[in-house]
This record gives C-alpha cells, structure tokens and sequence, in this order.
C-alpha cells in the first residue's frame, strides 16, 4: 500500500488532485487505514498511471472518463470503441499541434540565440581592439 504523500510525489501531483480525481470518480475510492488516512493500491496506482498520461495528453475529464472506462469495462460494445477511438485520434491531432507549436518556438529561440551570441563576439572585438593613450597605441 502506498500513502497519498508517496503518490502525490511519484505523479508530481498535489493532495488535492489526488482527492478530486478520487471524488469526481476518476479513480476507484481508495482504501483508508484506522485513522482515515488513503492507502493507494498497486492497481489503484495503474489507473492513476493511465489518467494522469490521458490529462497530460489534454485529455479533458470527461474524454478522460471515456478511456478509463474502456480499460475497466468487460464486454465493450463497437460503439464504445469507436468513441474511445475518436478521443485518441483527437488528442494524438492536438499533440502534433502542440509539437509543432513547439518546434516553432524552439526555432525562435535558436535565432535570437545565435543573434545574441553574434552580438556578444562583436562586442568582445571591439574590446579588444587597440586604444590609442597619449598618442600611443595601447591594448585595453
């Protein structure tokens, strides 16, 4: 068994998520000790696993409902898979958008990197360059 504090940190989650994911049904209700404090099981950990991939997905909770169920469900209909098809082929679209979005922005930052580290060798040139003192020239 594990304690909310083991699994909050293990998924980078806060409590508070945990105990909403719980409360809205996300997660099965997880297990408590004597003094009420959650004890989350090796399985209870395994949906939480596929919830917590499905949101960083962009999932939303309701699409994220949707998988969850498909995993949980014995006989799942035609229509219930191509519904939790669907969800995925959306959120696989949404995450090309956001790769793209990001190669963008990678881009932008190797130019203005490549312009500051330009910028930069100028300005080491030119503090480099001889100064003439007295009528003498002298490096600085």
């Amino acid at each position: 068994m594990h304690a909310i504090r083991e699994v909050a940190t293990q998924f980078n989650l806060t409590y508070d998520a945990l105990r909403y994911y719980e409360k809205i049904g996300l997660l099965p209700t997880i297990h408590r000790d004597r003094q009420g404090r959650r004890e989350y099981s090796d399985d209870d950990l395994a949906v939480l696993n596929k919830l917590v991939h499905l949101r960083h997905l962009g999932a939303s909770v309701a699409e994220t409902r949707q998988i969850l169920a498909l995993f949980q469900t014995k006989q799942i209909t035609t229509a219930t898979y191509d519904a939790g098809l669907a969800i995925l082929a959306h959120l696989d679209q949404e995450l090309d958008r956001r790769s793209a979005e990001l190669k963008t922005q990678k881009a932008f930052l190797a130019e203005k990197t490549a312009r500051i580290q330009a910028e930069h060798k100028q300005a080491l040139m030119q503090d480099l360059k001889p100064v003439a003192v007295d009528g003498k020239a002298i490096g600085k």
